[in-house]
């Protein structure tokens, strides 16, 4: 996919709208969790992905919960933090 740059315009709300195309290009909708990298020279990196998802599997086999599936105790603490 080619670079594309969009200019967004900052409410007196201090909100701004993503346009429906790069919506779209993000696969996003109302209540998607977005994630901003904010550089050291101020420029915003704006991602679809969650931080953790990168490192999703890079530890294969170091859950030590015994008998508990490591998949339905993250999401049981993942809700847990949930307001």
């Amino acid at each position: 996919m080619s670079e594309t740059t969009y200019i967004l315009k900052l409410s007196s709300q201090s909100q701004v709208t993503l346009p429906r195309e790069l919506r779209e290009r993000l696969k996003i909708q109302p209540g998607s969790r977005l994630t901003v990298l904010v550089s050291e020279d101020n420029e915003l990196r704006l991602s679809s992905k969650l931080p953790i998802k990168k490192h999703f599997g890079s530890l294969p086999g170091m859950w030590t919960g015994g008998d508990k599936d490591a998949a339905e105790y993250t999401r049981t603490l993942r809700d847990s933090m949930q307001p």
